[in-house]
């Protein structure tokens, strides 16, 4: 696989018009806190991510930058352009 990790500093610099943003932590998490705008998609509805459009990056986050990482790999096999958090959440939150 192609090096899909992005720094939370990569992960802030795409635009919306290029990019989605995918919160894949469980509704109760992203409650109090996302990035942005991000949509959130828990990672157990995965089905609900192939209905993202395919013409736009991907960006996927979790908490710590573990389970992103595999649902990447899963959008990919799909014919997405995604890319994930390295650290997840954590990492962005230590950057405030």
């Amino acid at each position: 696989m192609k090096n899909r990790n992005l720094s939370v500093c990569e992960f802030m610099e795409g635009s919306r018009e290029e990019v989605i943003y995918v919160d894949i932590r469980e509704e109760q998490y992203a409650r109090y806190g996302t990035i942005g705008e991000a949509k959130n998609i828990p990672a157990g509805r995965l089905q609900e991510l192939y209905r993202l459009p395919r013409d736009k990056k991907i960006y996927v986050f979790c908490q710590k930058g573990e389970i992103s990482g595999e649902i990447v790999e899963v959008l990919l096999d799909a014919g997405y352009d995604a890319y994930h958090l390295e650290g997840g959440y954590l990492a962005y939150l230590a950057t405030l």
